[in-house]
């Protein structure tokens, strides 16, 4: 390698070194003024916002928006914030971002039709497509008992509510409610084949002995007097037997 080369090499990497220096020296001092001129600014609140309004208010104060994620929200229309991170009213250094997350809205899926079936198989099938149950309420109804009577939503594709699925459900003609008549000091026998004759079952007899009462009257009953029954409910009886 001649002199002048070296020379040559010297010169066009000493250039090259000056371009570097100068270029870190400018970045640096860009940076400098960057963080000199940053000053604490309170957060605006973004939620419920569209999202380019939410966009424009933080930017009047120096602060810039970062979209988060994106989901569904049964509350809030799609392209509104629906969350931000700092929260409204704290401090933040200006140039920095607030972190939003926007709503997709309701998210809409196609119900399937479950009147008609039992609560059992139309809990499935609702739950699968993503509705969950969240009421069931059974009323004396001629269809047969644990039918579906009516679904809310109902079939079809709808946006799908915050609380999920109701259903209202047969709890068959053997289920009216009925109120549980007095039954104490009566005589056992005529009361237990009454109730067997109206369809109620006595699940619990007892028997003891009780001063000063004759044999085969009730001396108490469970539920007690008042309480709504229906033929599914087990009733108990505490009955008086001879002294021995």
């Amino acid at each position: 390698m001649t002199v002048k080369t070296v020379l040559r090499f010297l010169a066009r990497n000493a250039v090259l070194g000056a371009a570097l220096v100068l270029t870190l020296g400018s970045s640096a001092v860009l940076t400098m003024r960057v963080v000199l001129s940053a000053r604490d600014v309170a957060v605006p609140g973004l939620v419920g916002q569209a999202l380019p309004n939410a966009s424009s208010t933080p930017a009047r104060r120096g602060l810039a928006v970062r979209v988060e994620g994106r989901r569904h929200d049964g509350e809030v229309p799609a392209g509104r914030v629906l969350a931000q991170q700092p929260p409204a009213g704290r401090t933040l250094k200006s140039h920095r971002h607030v972190r939003v997350w926007v709503s997709l809205g309701p998210r809409r899926i196609v119900v399937p039709r479950v009147e008609g079936q039992s609560v059992r198989t139309g809990r499935i099938a609702l739950e699968q497509a993503g509705v969950p149950v969240s009421h069931v309420v059974e009323v004396a109804h001629l269809a047969p008992e644990d039918q579906i009577l009516v679904q809310r939503p109902a079939f079809g594709e709808t946006d799908v509510p915050g609380d999920g699925a109701s259903l209202l459900v047969s709890r068959g003609r053997g289920r009216a409610d009925y109120v549980m008549p007095d039954l104490i000091g009566r005589p056992a026998l005529g009361v237990m084949a009454a109730l067997l004759a109206a369809g109620f079952k006595v699940a619990d007899v007892r028997y003891r002995s009780y001063p000063g009462v004759a044999p085969g009257i009730i001396l108490r009953q469970l539920p007690a007097a008042g309480h709504r029954i229906n033929p599914r409910t087990p009733l108990s009886l505490h009955v008086s037997r001879a002294a021995s």
